[in-house]
């Protein structure tokens, strides 16, 4: 004889809220490591001149400028007439000239921005790509380096040191954003932060779900009506007597 087959367990009542915790337990462990870089970046992003003290890590770097950046004493102090007079007749470099040494250093790249600025007595165009790299041309003297995205330049003024340090600010806030890994850096970040927002309402149904099924489940218990206790047995009129 066959034995009976078992009966299948039962389904829970509340599945939804047994699914919420499911997933509230594997999308918070995803989250955690973004928001451990989220939290971590943006603590430094506040305090990041003591911590990067601390750190060593606002120290300039100099490194001694090769030939072709280090102009002469006497262009560099010719560089320094930019005003609303002159206009570009100060500068001895022409836009046109600028993008033709950014095609041959960056290639041919699409361009985020090209401005001229005075700095540091000198007048450099900066032209971006991108990708990121940054291309300075002396206005003056056609001398021209590129800079990284993540690093800070800084040229003497007699033309003699370059310093260079890495632009730990920005590194920061390109981590913090996602921006670091270009869009698919900004996606991932920003489904990390749907992520916390899914779990904050998961969170909140997984705790306000069972006071709601308590108080009605009270309610419940409080509408039975308590059953009349028995009426006493009636006396026999023989015991009476």
């Amino acid at each position: 004889m066959n034995a009976p087959a078992s009966a299948p367990a039962p389904k829970p009542r509340h599945k939804l809220l047994a699914q919420s915790r499911q997933w509230h337990k594997w999308g918070g462990l995803v989250a955690a490591l973004f928001l451990i870089v989220v939290a971590a970046t943006g603590i430094v992003l506040n305090y990041k001149q003591p911590i990067f003290a601390a750190l060593g890590l606002e120290n300039d770097k100099e490194l001694k400028a090769t030939p072709e950046e280090k102009p002469p004493r006497r262009e560099r102090t010719a560089a320094a007439a930019f005003t609303t007079v002159s206009g570009f007749t100060a500068a001895t470099v022409t836009p046109e000239q600028a993008l033709t040494l950014a095609r041959e250093t960056l290639g041919e790249v699409p361009l985020e921005r090209l401005e001229l600025k005075a700095e540091h007595g000198e007048m450099i165009y900066k032209i971006k790509s991108r990708g990121g790299d940054e291309l300075w041309v002396n206005a003056a003297t056609g001398i021209h380096f590129v800079k990284g995205p993540y690093e800070k330049v800084k040229a003497a003024p007699d033309g003699t040191v370059i310093a260079r340090k890495t632009d730990w600010g920005k590194l920061m806030i390109d981590l913090h954003t996602g921006k670091i890994g270009g869009e698919v850096g900004k996606a991932i970040m920003t489904g990390a932060s749907v992520l916390l927002l899914l779990l904050c309402v998961s969170g909140v149904y997984m705790w306000l779900k069972p006071v709601l099924i308590r108080r009605e489940n009270a309610k419940t218990q409080g509408r039975v009506t308590t059953p009349a206790p028995p009426a006493p047995a009636a006396i026999p009129a023989t015991a009476k007597a």
